[in-house]
């Protein structure tokens, strides 16, 4: 049987992307995890993300 794998990095680049230079906007969006979460309700098996070392896609 097949199983459904989903990469959500993108999301997090593009977040990045979208909101480089104001880390304090109210609600940066698109949010990775919201985006895991509509991908299990919609049948995903498994959510793949990669952590880099330089941590640059993570905001604490």
């Amino acid at each position: 049987m097949l199983r459904l794998g989903v990469n959500i990095d993108h999301i997090a680049t593009l977040r990045q992307a979208r909101y480089r230079g104001t880390p304090t906007a109210a609600v940066p969006e698109p949010d990775p995890l919201s985006a895991a979460h509509i991908c299990l309700e919609a049948g995903a098996h498994s959510i793949t993300v990669h952590l880099r070392e330089d941590r640059r896609h993570i905001q604490d």
